[in-house]
């Protein structure tokens, strides 16, 4: 017999709710861009890869350089009289006569013939460069495929041979380019080309079939000279409802989880390290060619073929509002030396630049210059900016609020019109986040920005987390969070969370999880909303909770309690083990482990390098409720800090102590953690050889945490044993005549819910709770579902009859019920 619960409506606790609730957050990480959303398939065409971004990357990587025998060929790089002063390097072809002199014409006929070649195709017969992609190159029967390429010959015009190379080495589609003789000026000309791959097809199909995955564009040289390239490209010509530039799959993803704005492009990129890799967003504008190239923070390369224009195209294309963040005049505060601020002498040319931003979006075309070039773009009508973000994730000290401020104030005078949404750190706790809403109050910013990702048992454990905010102050902004994995478990934790987001719609104005996109063998952070190959769009169970929300979007909630059982008790193991891990570098000496029955075991020293996980060799088998560890911990390196893991650790249950930039008590819990107490303060550096006489308390099987650091208690952190796992939650969109009623069972038992005076309370009829549209998304494990792949089951749709005012909701489930009228 399914367990029982019995729910109850407070119809005087009506909140107006925010329609703007729910969106996405796109950065560039993990590959979003480059490589990722933007549909360029030829990697580092403009030869700017440099050190900067990877240690061993260079101008031409992701290239193949190919000298056949008997031929002579060299590639260089040159600077002089670039295309392009932003982006100043270039390709130089230096190629030698092959087999005596060819003409124009030889290239042609060789391209005309190139499909019909033997295996000896395999190898051009010139010298030549290939490009690999990302990747390798995905290529479609019956597509399109616009080229274009910058050149510079040297003397004589020269042609080029450009072929869509596949899997097996032999060209799919071929033509040929000429690049004229270059004047006494040495001018660049830009040529372009479309290559299509034969099919049986008429005309190009969405999912038209994949005939290389390991595809690549080869450029052949047939005739002796010197030629300079510069800016190549290759772009399929499908799109999603038009939009270029974009690989409309992924934008297809974007669209069908219907958000209501998005935030760009950042995260830690906006204000990047140091100021010379700080997002201008006025840089990202105009021809592509004068976009300067930058490192990106996550660790490869950026060549803002997506830029601010393009992102506010997507906006329009997929119906979500923009909402672009701007740096708030300092720098990211992730580094050991902290934030570095605009020179107060820049701040007023910054500032010009942030209101040139509202301008580019709002102003009249006719009579302002920044509206000017958005016309020149190609989009006349302003794109009806409403938010503006400035900072990210900052450290809350008196530069911050120095220089926000003066950003703050200039956008209100210039722009009242305009809702600013400011920054409270990087977690839903500590000094950040403390500062950063005292200062928000006192400012009097509209809305600020707050991140949280945590553990699934966090999620539960807080879903009162909004319940007590100050109404008469800030909204909130949830613009980053999620629960550590991609697991059923985390979606209904989500699921539940977001449930009382949207009650809470009065203060919680927007959220959005993050991050967006994550290319598979290149995840920067786990876990993603959507993940993807060059082929493939894979959608976790995340995803479909998302889309759950934001296709039902409401304007009015009311509270909801529930009378019945709702709680996890989880049955921790008395196991005692250790292990160290985490990234920064530290000795330990003088470790011992002591239980309460007075059993002692000294360990071994450990000089850690942040290579973990290392084990400690404790006594296999040994068990107790509470034990100490004791340790002298000398401090050297890595901001990010090392923990000391106990319990079960080998298991989805245990405990953990953080020592570094703070100090903090964890348990991790299915196998992902969270702080209970600590001190951990933001960014703040260690000075090498600290060193702390660490004792650490653990009560109740790790229920009970007690950090000392050199006798002085730092953290004190108690974990409530029950954890809410059934939720529902009532919200209604008045202008569609729509009541959402949710419901999440995050327990092995299906639930029978009593709504019968849920119902009566919002005056359904009968008619009405006869025929109720049910979303269910469920599965049998709670932790199915695997990075990087599509989550084992999706939400299905039904019809399910409410007459009697029940509902069973399904073990691992999340439901909206949809009722009419």
């Amino acid at each position: 017999m399914a367990d029982k619960l019995v729910a109850t409506l407070d119809k005087a606790g009506v909140r107006k709710i925010s329609t703007d609730l729910w969106g996405v957050f796109f950065e560039d990480i993990s590959y979003s861009g480059d490589g990722g959303l933007n549909s360029e398939l030829v990697q580092n065409g403009a030869f700017e890869y440099n050190r900067a971004d990877k240690p061993e990357w260079s101008n031409y990587t992701a290239w193949r350089k190919i000298v056949p025998a008997g031929s002579f060929a060299a590639f260089g790089v040159g600077e002089t009289a670039p295309v392009a002063e932003e982006n100043p390097h270039y390709a130089i072809a230096e190629i030698g006569k092959v087999g005596g002199e060819q003409t124009a014409d030889s290239a042609v006929s060789r391209a005309d013939s190139a499909l019909s070649q033997t295996d000896s195709a395999c190898t051009p017969a010139a010298p030549a460069l290939e490009n690999l992609g990302f990747d390798g190159m995905v290529l479609r029967a019956g597509e399109t495929y616009d080229f274009s390429i910058w050149t510079r010959a040297h003397g004589k015009a020269l042609p080029v041979q450009v072929a869509l190379i596949g899997d097996d080495g032999k060209p799919l589609a071929a033509t040929v380019v000429t690049a004229p003789a270059s004047n006494a000026c040495g001018e660049w000309t830009q040529l372009r080309a479309e290559l299509t791959i034969a099919s049986a097809q008429a005309a190009p199909q969405p999912n038209a079939e994949i005939i290389a995955t390991q595809g690549a564009l080869r450029l052949t040289f047939p005739e002796p000279g010197t030629i300079d390239l510069d800016f190549v490209s290759l772009e399929p010509r499908t799109t999603y409802k038009g939009l270029k530039h974009f690989r409309p799959d992924l934008v297809e993803a974007l669209a069908d989880l219907h958000p209501r704005f998005m935030r760009f492009p950042g995260g830690c990129i906006t204000h990047g390290l140091g100021l010379n890799n700080m997002y201008h967003w006025d840089r990202t504008i105009g021809p592509v060619e004068h976009r300067p190239h930058n490192f990106n923070v996550w660790g490869y390369h950026q060549s803002f073929r997506i830029g601010f224009y393009e992102y506010f195209r997507l906006c329009e294309t997929i119906g979500a509002k923009p909402l672009p963040v701007l740096p708030a005049g300092v720098s990211c505060q992730n580094t050991s030396q902290g934030p570095v601020p605009v020179a107060q002498e820049d701040m007023p040319a910054y500032i010009d630049e942030v209101l040139g931003l509202i301008d580019f979006c709002n102003a009249d075309s006719a009579t302002n210059k920044w509206a000017a070039k958005r016309a020149a773009m190609g989009h006349i009508e302003p794109f009806n900016l409403e938010y503006l973000g400035i900072g990210n994730e900052d450290l809350i000290d008196d530069v911050f609020k120095n220089r926000f401020q003066q950003i703050f104030d200039a956008v209100k005078a210039a722009h009242p019109e305009i809702t600013v949404v400011g920054t409270v750190g990087p977690a839903p706790s500590g000094q950040d986040y403390e500062q950063g809403w005292a200062y928000a109050r006192e400012a009097g910013i509209p809305i600020v920005d707050e991140h949280s990702y945590q553990s699934s048992s966090w999620w539960f454990h807080n879903l009162d987390h909004y319940d007590h905010t100050d109404r008469k102050g800030p909204k909130v902004y949830l613009g980053e969070y999620g629960s550590w994995d991609t697991q059923l478990i985390n979606g209904l934790s989500e699921a539940a969370f977001m449930g009382r987001m949207e009650l809470n719609g009065d203060v919680v104005h927007m959220a959005s999880y993050a991050p967006l996109f994550a290319k598979n063998g290149h995840t920067s952070w786990n876990p993603d909303l959507i993940y993807f190959d060059n082929e493939n769009v894979y959608r976790p169970y995340s995803y479909w909770v998302q889309q759950m929300y934001a296709t039902t979007t409401a304007d009015t909630a009311w509270p909801v309690s529930l009378d019945g059982p709702t709680m996890l008790r989880r049955d921790l193991p008395n196991t005692v083990s250790l292990k160290i891990d985490g990234g920064a570098h530290a000795d330990f000496a003088d470790f011992s482990l002591e239980t309460a029955d007075g059993t002692h075991i000294d360990l071994p020293d450990v000089s850690y390098q942040g290579n973990g996980p290392v084990s400690l060799p404790v006594p296999e088998g040994l068990a107790a409720d509470s034990y100490t560890i004791r340790a002298k911990v000398t401090y050297y390196e890595g901001m990010w800090g090392v923990r000391i893991a106990s319990g079960d650790v080998n298991g989805k249950n245990y405990n953990g102590t953080s020592l570094g930039r703070g100090f903090s008590v964890q348990v991790v819990r299915e196998g992902t953690g969270y702080a209970l107490a600590g001190t951990e303060t933001s960014m703040d550096a260690v000075r090498p050889g600290t060193t702390w006489d660490v004792r650490i308390e653990i009560g109740d099987r790790g229920e009970q945490m007690r950090l000392y650091i050199d006798g002085a208690l730092v953290a004190d952190g108690h974990e409530t044993p029950d954890e809410p796992r059934r939720t529902v939650t009532v919200s209604r969109d008045s202008t569609a005549g729509v009541t959402y009623l949710r419901v999440v069972n995050a327990l092995p038992e299906s639930v029978d819910v009593d709504l019968a005076q849920v119902l009566a309370a919002l005056n359904v009829s009968d008619s009405a709770k006869a025929v109720v549209e049910a979303t269910v998304l469920t599965g049998n494990d709670p932790y199915a579902g695997i990075r990087g792949e599509e989550s084992p089951t999706c939400p299905t749709s039904h019809e399910v009859n409410l007459a009697d005012g029940t509902y069973t909701a399904p073990a691992w489930s999340f439901t909206t019920l949809a009722v009419r009228g």
